[in-house]
């Protein structure tokens, strides 16, 4: 007898069951695909049986089993990566798409373990599931020997068929299968109820009364309703919420930012979370996601967004993604800092896929960001608590990138490489290694920092992780050619499985300064001019000032590139320069934007600092625009939106003139100035 593929064995509860069996089944197994059918307690024909022992795999659906179209492919595809195992869905007392994932090497492997998995989502999904003795017993793909050896001997039923399967044998559970009980399917949500909101935006806050609008605007459109927990808020960030439609629940904190987002899920109403904070903006393509998120099919628990990280004074960028987005009903938030979303069960983390219609822009980490909240010792604090965490190792790690951010490096590495390395967590030593691979370097350390990219590689790290640490590395030890070599076999942009990416854009900076140390400062000013024409300078304007004087590149050519969003930024930065050559970018720039207060209040700081002719050009600018001397300056030193570094020689200037109350704004940023340092 030929050997076949696959064959369907149907078990049925009864006689009656037969009639209208093969024309539910067509409609849901392609035709191509041999079915057999067999009441529960009868013998199986020889042939039939036969026709099992020459299958190479067998899909047993039971008789409390109800299926969908495509239901076949995810046990299919998984069946070839796991020829010797069972594979079962992920959880088919869940109507809809399974999203129980196991990851590789958690097999179960035996009669019992399947008992307290099943044990374990009766009680994780109390009230929406029938008590069946198996979470897994309603379909299962095996070898076909495999079901024939268990029917050989006679009469059997379901559980006896299921339970012989499973018997001291690997159970892999197929994460994308479609399988449910009929005798439940009412009382479950696939998704949630058609007059359910497809999608809730929640967020936790405190005092964001400068930024807050900017982000519940940022998602308007894609959002059914906002929900807002505010933590003790003393502006007036209740009142804007509330202005922007928000449900506002006013609580307080508590030291633990896991517990402060599960309480907006109290109040959640929508099948999806979407997660932002106060200093994010949703950026994409809104309708293509609510299109995704209304596919009641789809596969997925939760989704990774990517976040763009904005630095320093706002033109360098980085990125990373991490799960802000996930079905309500099947996940929560656990971790009092740098927290994560876990499966409601809290066994596991959420299984998560890349999304590609919107990503995150995160202004949290601009240095006025970072003084006006005090991050670092918020995070240092919590994190030395975190009581919450998944794991030893998990909270050793958020500790010690806490220290980092206050400067206590030497101590962070030494809490990684005794709680983190050799904890036996698998993903905490793989992020500790790659944290460890640029602290040993930042050190001083460098043949540690070079056993570190090693072990990146052995770890299971895409290469361009090491060729970016090796290039940081090379370039510490003076070897500058091989920085090059290094820079220029990063071929694009990847994502680690944890979410971390390596990205050339956040390359340039080294590369310029890479170039100039080999005396190539044309070409150095030239690949920071094409990198501020994508909306990044990972360089400060001073040393790209550097670069074009040494390089003889012309003003004209930095101008061409600067983007119109990027203009206010790049003059916050005019102050470092050398005035004359501020003096000519505040020309072109003013000529752009001449009505820009930002530009024209830098232009009365440089015009202090130039020949007297120039000097009295900016002032009779100012006078035209209803500006006198001093008001730009109480405007600049005052402006949050500015830079520290430009808010200060503004108050200095300020102080120098006589200017009432001054005094007391330059002391304040003196003080924001020795916070951040």
């Amino acid at each position: 007898m030929t050997k076949t593929r696959v064959v369907v064995l149907v078990l049925l509860a009864d006689e009656r069951s037969l009639r209208n069996a093969r024309r539910y089944l067509s409609t849901i197994v392609p035709a191509s695909f041999p079915v057999i059918l067999l009441v529960e307690g009868r013998h199986l024909a020889p042939r039939d049986l036969d026709r099992l022992a020459q299958a190479h795999r067998v899909l047993v659906v039971s008789s409390a089993a109800s299926l969908t179209p495509g239901w076949l492919d995810e046990l299919l595809v998984a069946s070839e990566d796991y020829p010797e195992a069972v594979i079962v869905p992920g959880s088919p007392n869940v109507d809809g798409p399974q999203r129980q994932v196991l990851e590789e090497g958690q097999l179960i492997v035996n009669l019992v373990q399947q008992t307290q998995y099943a044990s374990h989502m009766r009680r994780t999904f109390a009230g929406t599931m029938q008590p069946i003795a198996f979470g897994s017993d309603l379909v299962a793909c095996a070898p076909g020997a495999w079901v024939h050896e268990s029917l050989a001997a006679g009469p059997t039923t379901s559980f006896a068929l299921f339970s012989s399967l499973y018997r001291d044998r690997s159970l892999v559970l197929a994460q994308g299968s479609i399988a449910f009980s009929s005798e439940v399917k009412s009382k479950l949500i696939p998704g949630a109820p058609v007059s359910t909101p497809l999608l809730s935006l929640c967020m936790i806050v405190k005092d964001e009364e400068s930024c807050l609008a900017e982000a519940l605007l940022s998602a308007r459109g894609l959002a059914d309703e906002v929900i807002v927990f505010d933590t003790g808020s003393t502006d007036a960030t209740v009142a804007i919420a509330k202005e922007h439609g928000a449900h506002v629940i006013e609580g307080s904190w508590r030291e633990d930012f896991a517990w402060a987002r599960n309480q907006t899920l109290k109040y959640a109403t929508g099948a999806w979370i979407l997660w932002i904070d106060a200093d994010e903006r949703v950026v994409g393509d809104r309708s293509a996601l609510r299109l995704r998120l209304e596919d009641p099919f789809a596969p997925y628990e939760s989704y990774s967004v990517r976040i763009e990280n904005e630095t320093g004074g706002g033109l360098s960028l980085t990125n990373h993604f991490a799960n802000r987005l996930f079905r309500r009903k099947d996940c929560h938030w656990r971790g009092a800092i740098h927290e994560t979303v876990w499966y409601r069960d809290d066994l596991r983390s959420a299984y998560s896929v890349l999304q590609p219609d919107i990503h995150l822009r995160h202004i949290g980490y601009l240095d006025t960001e970072m003084t006006r909240k005090s991050k670092a010792e918020r995070n240092l604090r919590i994190s030395e608590t975190n009581g919450s965490a998944a794991s030893e190792a998990e909270a050793a790690l958020h500790e010690a990138r806490s220290m980092t951010m206050s400067g206590r490096l030497e101590e962070a590495v030494t809490l990684v490489e005794e709680r983190v390395l050799g904890s036996g967590v698998p993903s905490m030593e793989r992020v500790g290694m790659l944290a460890l691979s640029s602290w040993y370097r930042t050190l001083g350390r460098f043949e540690q920092a070079q056993w570190a990219i090693e072990q990146l590689d052995e770890q299971g790290f895409h290469e361009y992780f090491g060729f970016h640490d090796r290039a940081h590395l090379a370039y510490a030890q003076g070897n500058f050619e091989k920085t090059l070599e290094w820079i220029d076999a990063i071929g694009g942009f990847v994502v680690d499985r944890d979410g971390l990416t390596v990205n050339p854009t956040t390359l340039l900076g080294l590369k310029a300064r890479t170039l100039s140390a080999l005396g190539r400062d044309a070409e150095a000013a030239r690949v920071i001019i094409a990198g501020l024409a994508q909306g990044v300078m990972d360089v400060h304007l001073v040393e790209l000032a550097g670069f074009m004087e040494r390089g003889h590149v012309d003003v004209a050519e930095l101008l061409a590139a600067l983007p119109d969003d990027k203009e206010q930024l790049v003059a916050a930065q005019l102050l470092q320069v050398d005035p004359r050559l501020a003096d000519r970018l505040l020309i072109e720039l003013i000529a752009l934007r001449p009505d820009d207060r930002t530009l024209l209040a830098a232009a009365s700081l440089v015009g202090r600092h130039l020949e007297l002719e120039r000097a009295s050009h900016w002032s009779q600018v100012l006078i035209e625009h209803g500006l006198g001397q001093q008001a730009p300056l109480v405007w600049l030193a005052t402006n949050a939106e500015v830079t520290l570094e430009v808010r200060l020689a503004a108050a200095k200037e300020a102080v120098a003139l006589g200017l009432k109350g001054m005094g007391v704004v330059l002391d304040e940023l003196a003080d924001l100035e020795r916070t951040l340092v």
